[in-house]
């Protein structure tokens, strides 16, 4: 192992830490479970009059909402961007490393930092269903119920079951899908960020990624629906895979490419972006 991929996956623990035990994660974490807990009422409602159990797929509807998915990833913005403003509160760890593991090391922080917050992600939206959920190997009754009938109205549940995910596929799959998916929405958004901050000097890279947040809603009510490809909110809803949206080039493949491929793209520009020594 080189020198500088071992400062770099130092700074990238000594920032998981920070990332950890830091005021904004538990913050963000209550915020999350009180969000879940109430939107997820009306699928616990369901349950106890009906004297089901739901299996724990939750996390992939959830994700599949655009207006949970704005949430979800505008979180990990708020909660990452310390990591990305520029500002150190160790300035003796980023000099004994050196600016190009710094980056270096703060690109992984970011990576490792999106697997785990999906992480608690899928473990907060399935609690949050307690005690009215059961671990078996298929959809069940309650998600078909929800997403086939009317009950969902009925019971005003909040999350739109998306039929085409139910037919389309098995739940581990659709789980997996939309982990990595999301995964790499948000690593694509908190890559942008780091890099323009570092470009520009100011935290202007997080109203950049903002805009990213809003572009899905953007481009659906102005009829740019061409430019979805490039919206990563867009790409990470597992339900935007249809026939429908394959006219606009809309493939998982295709998805994947480019989240990780801007991902990539970013990191070497940031980490080998050419500094005037002050």
């Amino acid at each position: 192992m080189s020198k500088s991929l071992s400062k770099s996956i130092h700074v990238c623990c000594y920032q998981i830490r920070n990332i950890l035990w830091n005021y904004r994660t538990f913050f963000l974490l209550l915020i999350l479970t009180v969000y879940f807990f109430l939107n997820e009422e009306g699928i616990r409602a369901f349950c106890r009059n009906l004297e089901v159990k739901a299996s724990p797929f939750i996390f992939t509807f959830l994700s599949n909402d655009w207006i949970c998915q704005m949430m979800l990833s505008g979180g990990f913005l708020w909660l990452i961007s310390p990591v990305a403003s520029m500002q150190s509160d160790n300035m003796f760890l980023k000099f004994r490393s050196g600016q190009r593991a710094w980056d270096l090391g703060n690109m992984f922080a970011i990576f490792v930092s999106a697997i785990l917050y999906v992480l608690l992600l899928w473990f907060i939206s399935n609690i949050a269903l307690f005690p009215y959920l059961c671990f078996e190997n298929s959809w069940g009754k309650v998600w078909k119920t929800l997403a086939f009938t009317s009950s969902a109205s009925e019971y005003e549940v909040q999350i739109v079951m998306d039929r085409f995910i139910i037919q389309t596929y098995n739940p581990w799959k659709a789980t997996i899908l939309s982990f990595i998916l999301q995964v790499l929405c948000i690593n694509w958004l908190a890559k942008i960020m780091y890099f323009v901050n570092k470009k520009i000097k100011k935290m202007l890279g997080l109203y950049i990624a903002v805009g990213f947040l809003f572009l899905d809603v953007m481009l659906s009510n102005t009829f740019l629906e061409k430019y979805y490809p490039y919206s990563p909110v867009t790409l990470a809803q597992l339900g935007n895979y249809s026939k429908d949206m394959l006219q606009y080039g809309v493939t998982i493949e295709c998805s994947v490419i480019y989240l990780v491929a801007g991902a990539i793209i970013f990191t070497v520009l940031t980490c080998y972006m050419h500094e005037k020594r002050e």
